[in-house]
């Protein structure tokens, strides 16, 4: 299935043509060496980018290992690329033009159908960031578990858990899962992680895998006479989570369409003759090209901690507050109050028993 994908997909040669981190070329995943071996000229702008499944098919990743970091603010310093949306290229099914973007940390499995945000051919988007960091407090005065990192074996993220919930259920009923669900971080064999689930063929897929998604999400799935129940996926005690903002402009302008005309029909070797039907005009080059900026929006961190705002030490001070208030109460008053009962209660029995003992004097 993925060799399938892969041959199908669209390569990432034809589909990232330009590419700029933090002010200089991108540079090899996991290059360690000076950047200044490395020119916009002679550098490959693929080269930081890796390969990944998800439901939306084949999909490529930047900064995957999570080494590259941002030392500055603002388009200049993030990410800049120049994708080509190859239309040309696209089945007749196909109703949306563009590409699906995710901002994810690099240990949670991307999940575009569910946070992935659109970018349009003939734009140039500017995307600006910040990240936030929640703290929460364990059960059972908070929501979250902090056992969970033991349960899964991994980094815990509610996208872990959620999609592991899916490959299981997915698991029971077709006897495979999807391929964009064997992941090392996805584990379904329990002790035994070195057993490979099997990966759903095309047919298995159309015929069972999507029905389950989708019975899942109604929460209509029954498996052995019962119905599956929602997951149980309590958010992490720490995780920190990407807000973006997002604008959007035309792109080539006006003012700078020839030139821009003349350099795509020089890269691909093509005529500027707008009757050849393989030139590259304006429009054409509207409808299959677009730039993107993903850039911090300051670099600092928005921390959000969760505590019980009333705890039973509370309840106790409020209490003893209402009654000091209602009744004068204090701790002597309390003592005082606690020797007159004793002293009533004895003094009771006392005359009880004087009552009793001149009852049987007349009684002789």
């Amino acid at each position: 299935m993925k060799d399938a994908l892969q041959t199908a997909s669209h390569t990432l040669e034809g589909t990232v043509e330009f590419c700029k981190f933090s002010g200089k070329p991108c540079r090899p995943t996991g290059y360690r060496g000076p950047i200044n071996e490395y020119s916009s000229e002679e550098s490959d702008p693929t080269a930081a980018f890796n390969t990944v499944f998800t439901e939306h098919g084949l999909c490529y990743s930047f900064n995957q290992d999570g080494n590259l970091t941002m030392s500055r603010t603002g388009a200049l310093y993030g990410l800049s690329l120049r994708l080509h949306v190859a239309q040309d290229d696209y089945f007749e099914t196909q109703d949306v033009a563009g590409f699906k973007v995710l901002l994810h940390n690099s240990y949670e499995p991307p999940m575009i159908e569910e946070y992935g945000f659109a970018l349009r051919p003939g734009s140039e988007t500017y995307v600006r960031i910040r990240l936030q960091k929640y703290k929460d407090t364990p059960r059972p005065l908070g929501y979250c578990d902090p056992f969970l990192e033991q349960k899964f074996s991994t980094n815990y993220t509610i996208s872990v858990c959620v999609m592991q919930y899916r490959a299981i259920n997915m698991l029971k009923v077709c006897r495979c899962i999807a391929f964009y669900m064997d992941r090392p971080d996805i584990v379904l064999s329990g002790d035994k992680s070195f057993l490979k689930p099997k990966i759903c063929n095309l047919k298995e897929e159309r015929t069972c895998a999507d029905k389950v998604l989708e019975q899942l999400a109604l929460g209509t799935l029954v498996i052995d006479g019962k119905k599956v129940p929602d997951p149980d996926c309590p958010s992490p005690c720490v995780y920190t989570t990407y807000t973006y903002t997002v604008s959007q402009s035309e792109y080539p302008s006006s003012a700078v369409k020839d030139k821009v005309v003349e350099e795509v029909n020089k890269q691909k070797g093509t005529s500027m003759d707008e009757k050849d039907a393989s030139s590259w005009t304006i429009e054409r080059i509207r409808d299959n090209y677009l730039k993107v900026h993903i850039y911090f929006e300051e670099l600092s961190t928005l921390e959000m901690e969760r505590h019980p705002s009333y705890l039973i030490s509370n309840l106790i001070g409020d209490v003893g507050g209402q009654l000091g208030l209602l009744l004068g109460m204090n701790i002597c008053s309390l003592v005082q109050f606690t020797d007159y009962i004793v002293r009533f209660s004895f003094f009771k029995g006392f005359m009880k028993l004087v009552r009793l003992y001149k009852a049987r004097k007349r009684q002789k």
